[in-house]
């Protein structure tokens, strides 16, 4: 499955909402900043979003996740759609509405 590329020095839309930043889990894997991220209820680790339902927030950084890692995401905040990284499955505007409850906002 091929991911959207886009360009994440462009990600973030302003200062109207505040951007906070979690340090949180990672299902083994490498991941780029500014990548779309759900979030699996059962072990609390995060992967690429595939299910818009479950999306979670933004990668704040890139990481490398061998084991137990952890990396900084974006769990609130304003940011550009065409800046995000997102798998071809996701449909960007279903991830827009997802995030208008969690305070993360795309436009």
């Amino acid at each position: 499955m091929e991911k959207e590329k886009r360009m994440p020095e462009n990600l973030k839309a302003g200062g109207v909402v505040p951007y906070l930043v979690e340090p949180m889990g990672f299902v083994a894997g490498t991941y780029t900043r500014g990548m779309l991220l759900e979030l699996d209820p059962t072990t609390l680790k995060l992967s690429k979003c595939t299910d818009e339902t479950k999306f979670f927030g933004i990668l704040s950084e890139d990481a490398v996740v061998k084991t137990t890692e952890t990396a900084m995401v974006y769990v609130s905040g304003m940011f550009y759609k065409n800046g995000v990284i997102k798998e071809d499955a996701t449909d960007i505007e279903k991830i827009r509405i997802n995030g208008i409850p969690k305070n993360i906002y795309m436009r």
